[in-house]
């Protein structure tokens, strides 16, 4: 047992006596040198029941963009739990969550919610499959688009295809079904998408991407998201955005707005309830009309679940605020800035790439432009950096995302500097994730 973390570890061992793993997303597993137990979460902070304190680069996996004790957020919430929990029937946020999504994503004319992002995909495809009459489904390999069958395949963690040629649809975990009616190819690889769209246009429901996969934050090329969007639609295929991460992250209307490329359907979550469980599909009048007029029944027991809306209708009331997005890049491109310094100075092969909120760090001497290189990169010196910074009272993903918030500030981002340049010496000292042995 690592006494660091000595009641975390004692909690999960209860906890897998009565839940497989002992936690509850797989995702969690990764984290090294053990899953964290928090007890308490306020502004860009965490404390874990050993009584350590955190710097969260987590946020939940990115639903707190405000950080983890939102005050209008948590004051909205309370106010609709007095009022109503579940009603079984319509209520006023409706309505009015439905006015702010179509009013802040460009591309929304209209939208249907649920709970999770994995719902919300799978209702996309449903009603992409419905408009179009046709089975098929084209991804992209290290997209992510939920656990759901259907779509999970070529997730980040699987193998990276070999070669330049087509690519085998690979499953993201035991259980899921793989079949014909789902089509992978390389991200950025227009040439790829045009053969496909040349053999199987007549069967192509739709296409289906993040418009910056979190997995690398490798970016589009110029050009090519607009180019995917025509060569989708030149076949009659919808075009389905996958903004999950990056709806309200990477700016108010999402990566959309910020690459001036519109889907003919977006898919939300995360962000949208800022700690609370809901998600959209968003979309055109003409797509979404499959919902309108019944050929699609879109159901659930906690679709417009009355707390979970009343708290995305006060999130979106304040990524309104003047000068949001800019100060979340300064702050970002801040600590991206530092952490590179740190690399340069202690002759670390760390690399760090940042697009907003968001950054990926990666070790190895090779940039990132695909989920092949991704893979490449050097993930025993990447595993080192996670945990030790977990142990020095920094929380990141273990795969390297950070994501920021409205709630951290420059003393957070200074403190994070200092401990990663700190942890970075300690990594070249013992000669690991390093260009050569610092002296």
């Amino acid at each position: 047992m690592n006494s660091h973390f000595a009641a975390s570890e004692a909690a999960l061992g209860a906890a897998r006596r009565v839940i497989p793993t002992g936690v509850t997303s797989a995702v969690r597993l990764a984290t090294r040198p053990t899953p964290v137990v928090f007890e308490r979460g306020a502004g860009p902070r965490l404390t874990d029941i050993d009584g350590h304190s955190y710097i969260d680069y987590v946020l939940g996996y990115g639903p707190l963009m405000l950080g983890h004790d939102p005050r209008d957020v948590i004051d909205a919430v309370k106010g609709s739990i007095e009022s109503h929990l579940l009603l079984g029937g319509q209520h006023r946020l409706e309505a009015r969550l439905g006015e702010l999504v179509t009013t802040t994503v460009p591309s929304a004319e209209m939208a249907c919610f649920s709970t999770t992002g994995s719902e919300a995909v799978a209702a996309a495809l449903r009603i992409a499959r419905a408009h179009t009459g046709r089975p098929l489904i084209a991804k992209f390999e290290g997209h992510y688009h939920g656990w759901l069958d259907g779509v999970a395949v070529n997730t980040p963690g699987t193998p990276a295809a070999a070669g330049t040629g087509e690519i085998e649809p690979l499953p993201s975990t035991g259980g899921v079904a793989v079949s014909d009616a789902v089509a992978v190819l390389r991200w950025n690889d227009e040439q790829a998408l045009r053969r496909l769209v040349a053999s199987r246009g007549g069967e192509l429901a739709a296409l289906i991407l993040e418009p910056v996969p979190q997995t690398g934050l490798i970016e589009p090329l110029p050009g090519f998201l607009e180019s995917a969007t025509r060569l989708a639609k030149s076949v009659g295929a919808v075009v389905i955005f996958d903004e999950v991460v990056t709806g309200f992250r990477l700016a108010l209307g999402g990566a959309q707005q910020r690459y001036r490329a519109e889907p003919d359907l977006t898919v939300l979550a995360k962000a949208l309830g800022a700690g609370f469980p809901v998600s959209a599909v968003a979309g055109r009048v003409e797509i979404m009309d499959v919902v309108a007029n019944g050929t699609v029944g879109h159901m659930g027991t906690f679709n417009g679940h009355p707390p979970s809306f009343a708290a995305a209708c006060a999130a979106i009331e304040a990524y309104r605020a003047e000068g949001l997005y800019e100060r979340l890049e300064e702050l970002s491109s801040d600590l991206a800035d530092g952490l590179t310094a740190a690399a340069v100075a202690t002759g670390s092969t760390l690399k760090v790439r940042q697009l907003g909120p968001m950054i990926w760090t990666w070790f190895g001497h090779e940039d990132l432009d695909s989920y092949a290189a991704v893979q490449r990169a050097d993930q025993g010196a990447n595993q080192h950096f996670g945990a030790r910074l977990l142990q020095r009272g920094i929380h990141i993903q273990p795969r390297g995302a950070w994501l920021l918030s409205a709630a951290h500030g420059a003393t957070e981002v200074e403190e994070s500097i200092e401990v990663a340049s700190s942890v970075l010496a300690e990594m070249a000292d013992a000669g690991v994730g390093v260009v050569e042995r610092i002296a």
